[in-house]
């Protein structure tokens, strides 16, 4: 099996790197509605976020990144049953189901050494976004 491809050079790395800029603008938007604990656990997510992708490598900066994600996930998934709105609750599960296939993928697309990973490690910044502002909205 080849080398994997973490550490990442920053001309892949920097599209992760601007992806996490939508979970700011998430943040940006639960400041804007006072939702004090979105906005705190969507800008810790994001600092981390862009602080791993700006020099992608295995260490602190990486572990201190997965423990915001698993944070955030947990909270998220409360979050999910204490939805008021039926619709919204059903989106938000429906966004955690594609990201958990998007997990599934990206990690095959890694262990084979493709680099299309990158893409469905994007989309799941992006959905992280949408759910947000879903939990937000509601």
């Amino acid at each position: 099996m080849a080398e994997h491809i973490i550490p990442m050079s920053y001309s892949y790395s920097k599209f992760l790197l601007y992806s996490s800029f939508a979970i700011g603008i998430s943040s940006a938007i639960a400041y804007y509605m006072n939702d004090l604990y979105v906005t705190v656990y969507l800008f810790f997510l994001f600092l981390t976020s862009i602080n791993y992708w700006r020099k992608a490598d295995y260490g602190l900066r990486r572990n201190i990144d997965l423990l915001a994600v698993f944070m955030c996930s947990y909270y998220t998934i409360l979050n999910m049953f204490l939805l008021k709105n039926e619709c919204h609750r059903v989106c938000l599960f429906f966004i955690f189901f594609c990201m958990n296939i998007f997990f599934l993928v990206e990690n095959i697309l890694y262990y084979f050494n493709k680099p299309q990973w990158i893409i469905f490690h994007m989309a799941m910044h992006m959905y992280v976004s949408f759910g947000a502002c879903i939990i937000i909205f509601d």
